[in-house]
């Protein structure tokens, strides 16, 4: 047994991964314009995840290192951690591999290797103009969101994609405040430091690595709270028998590569459709059609229209 092995049952498990898995209905807003790609398949809905490298928010994924510092000195300040720790701990970067517990022949087995992450964003707000604001052209709102079970979804993903353990797919909500951010760390390191003796020092470092990669993804600033948003993320090893198929499309001129997440239809819960479409005679015609369409397609969905008064 290697000595990280021997050294991590001694952690609590949300030192190293510490969110609680996201499991009600959360929303994916998008634009009219991807009702057919997104709900009007044969047999799933289908969803595209963002290789997370390559989000819009030019912030993303720096914010674990920033907070792990400020957390440091806190508690050096503070006399909850000694010089000696501190040194020990102070320059540790988040880890470009991961542990996957993968299975082969049924053996089970750790495996640590290079990963590629992909992100779906969704928003706990079922009705958010900021949201709303995304998808506004000229003087319309044309969005919609798509009210998602995403403890359903995960479950159908974990099925599909993670036959052998080198696919993990992970929900949670984002955080934002900086308080419970460095929190969040603090709580790890004293975790860490209470369990460290000198024979397991090498992994401590690593362990604070893998927090902090897998932080990676919750972490946001405040300026973006008004989202409230989840994330479901799809963790894939790099390995030759492993490798989806990747897309690519194009934003503001940037490349994004992305991949297509097919689950159950049975996910579904809502649809709503964005403000501003018109007079309540219009939106009623609107509802109606979206709800035949559903319907039409093996879905058994509540279909509404924004409460947002709107007029441009």
């Amino acid at each position: 047994m290697s000595i990280l092995n021997e050294f991590l049952p001694r952690l609590q498990y949300k030192t190293l991964m510490p969110y609680d898995p996201y499991e009600g209905t959360a929303y994916h807003y998008t634009s009219l314009g991807n009702v057919n790609s997104i709900l009007l398949r044969d047999d799933s809905v289908s969803l595209w995840a963002s290789r997370y490298d390559c989000l819009n928010d030019a912030s993303e994924g720096t914010l674990p290192k920033m907070r792990f510092e400020q957390a440091c000195s806190r508690l050096r300040k503070s006399g909850k951690i000694d010089d000696k720790f501190f040194e020990l701990i102070k320059d540790v970067q988040p880890n470009r591999t991961k542990l996957f517990l993968t299975r082969s022949e049924d053996q089970i087995r750790l495996v640590r290797g290079d990963f590629r992450r992909y992100v779906v964003s969704f928003s706990e707000d079922p009705d958010a103009l900021a949201m709303w604001n995304y998808y506004s052209k000229g003087n319309r709102y044309e969005g919609m969101n798509i009210g998602i079970d995403i403890g359903s979804m995960k479950g159908f993903l974990d099925s599909t994609l993670n036959f052998d353990g080198s696919v993990e797919v992970q929900t949670a909500k984002v955080v934002y405040n900086e308080e419970e951010q460095i929190s969040i760390i603090e709580k790890a390191i004293l975790d860490l430091r209470e369990h460290c003796e000198p024979r397991y020092e090498s992994s401590v470092g690593y362990c604070i690595g893998t927090l902090l990669s897998n932080l990676k993804p919750v972490l946001k600033l405040e300026c973006f709270e008004h989202e409230k948003e989840v994330r479901l993320f799809v963790d894939i090893l790099n390995k030759p028998q492993n490798k989806p198929t990747v897309k690519y499309r194009t934003n503001a001129g940037f490349i994004i590569p992305y991949i297509e997440l097919g689950f159950g239809k049975s996910s579904v819960r809502s649809i709503m459709l964005g403000p501003s479409l018109g007079d309540i005679r219009q939106k009623k015609a609107q509802e109606e059609v979206a709800r035949e369409m559903m319907e039409g397609h093996g879905y058994q969905v509540a279909v509404e229209s924004s409460k947002i008064p709107v007029r441009y």
